[in-house]
């Protein structure tokens, strides 16, 4: 895009702010001529700024239509701009980080936690819509205090799920599996594996990493019938493939890999795991428990 359009563009933005400006100063007049062309205005502008790689001006642009969405009165057209402004501000402050490695401006940042929480201020506490709006506000700042009393078995998983990975980052592993195991069982108690296949797999994955990590002695050792069918070899084994979870390649790696951990053969164990570091399906936070897990046989 030349710098001439995109020059074009900024100037098309300050026009409509001031067509905002002059519907603002008369509309405490009960006159408010032309606010959804306005609005529309913003929502075209907003697109182009998107097209010519300005998030930040779109998010301007969004904001100024969710004022214009305001005054109209039509309050889920109000949400929707400022959850676009909230996001364009998002994906303006990741395009400055790529741009700059060091001293990032928050001010984007600040922007999108303005207009999630305006978002959030329009819509009751048990709106599916504001449980959403909270999940992103704590992507940009995990300790805000904003709960909402919308409780639904996919919110309770992402939750369970979340807190699980804080848990294996700072190394309490038994909490992080108790958390998983619930997540399990609430599942399978409901019998809808079908609708949550991606969470069971990650769910499988990890908690027997987490085991083969914790070392606990069958006394004392979780689910025991679960690591048991991992640890044997046959036919009857074979038909598992994690209850139908797993690809029939990976359940057949973790199988090798607690076998190996069981004999203490670190050869075995670091064999699987380079296998296993190559695997798309593992996550951040699965590779992670790989690499603890190597450094945990070698002592």
């Amino acid at each position: 895009m030349s710098s001439q359009f995109h020059k074009d563009l900024i100037h098309q933005y300050k026009i409509t702010c001031n067509k905002l400006k002059k519907i603002q100063r008369v509309f405490f007049k009960q006159f408010a001529p032309n606010v959804s062309e306005v609005a529309d205005e913003f929502g075209t502008l907003a697109n182009n700024f998107n097209n010519s790689f300005l998030p930040e001006y779109a998010a301007l642009c969004y904001m100024g239509q969710g004022k214009c969405e305001k005054m109209i009165g039509n309050d889920a057209a109000e949400i929707d701009a400022l959850l676009k402004a909230a996001r364009s501000f998002r994906a303006a402050n990741e395009k400055q980080a790529k741009i700059l490695v060091q001293n990032v401006s928050s001010d984007n940042l600040e922007g999108a936690f303005r207009c999630y929480t305006q978002a959030l201020s329009r819509l009751p506490d048990d709106s599916v819509t504001k449980a959403a709006i909270i999940r992103e506000l704590k992507e940009i700042n995990p300790n805000v205090e904003i709960t909402s009393n919308f409780s639904s078995p996919s919110h309770r998983i992402w939750d369970l799920e979340r807190s699980a990975e804080e848990n294996i980052q700072t190394g309490d592993f038994v909490a992080a599996f108790d958390k998983l195991t619930e997540i399990y069982d609430d599942v399978t108690e409901r019998r809808c594996e079908d609708l949550y296949l991606e969470v069971m797999e990650r769910v499988e994955v990890s908690r027997l990493l987490l085991l083969c990590l914790l070392q606990l002695p069958p006394s004392v050792r979780y689910d025991h019938k679960f690591i048991e069918r991992y640890s044997s070899i046959g036919e009857s084994n074979s038909k598992h493939s994690g209850n139908g979870i797993l690809s029939e390649e990976l359940f057949f790696l973790l199988q090798s890999l607690v076998i190996s951990c069981q004999a203490k053969d670190v050869a075995s164990v670091i064999a699987v795991r380079d296998e296993l570091s190559h695997c798309k399906q593992l996550t951040e936070s699965q590779q992670l428990l790989l690499k603890q897990l190597v450094s945990k046989y070698f002592k």
